[in-house]
């Protein structure tokens, strides 16, 4: 599990990368998902896929092949 508390994560689980369009699985990280590389001002975070704003925010999104893998499946 590699939740992150500090800023911009604030503990929630989903990462989406703006540039990409990629939405992360953070319970589920895998080096393959180069968190560390995405530039904190590139990064929208959610508790969960149901949050009103993901939905609104980012309607076409592409789920990470690394950590998002089991959810798809």
């Amino acid at each position: 599990m590699m939740i992150r508390f500090g800023y911009p994560y604030f503990g929630k689980k989903y990462l989406y990368d703006i540039v990409t369009n990629t939405l992360h699985y953070l319970v589920n990280e895998k080096p393959e998902c180069r968190i560390d590389e995405i530039d904190e001002e590139n990064v929208d975070m959610y508790s969960s896929l149901n949050e009103g704003s993901l939905i609104t925010d980012h309607p076409v999104y592409r789920p990470c092949p690394h950590c998002m893998k089991k959810e798809y499946e």
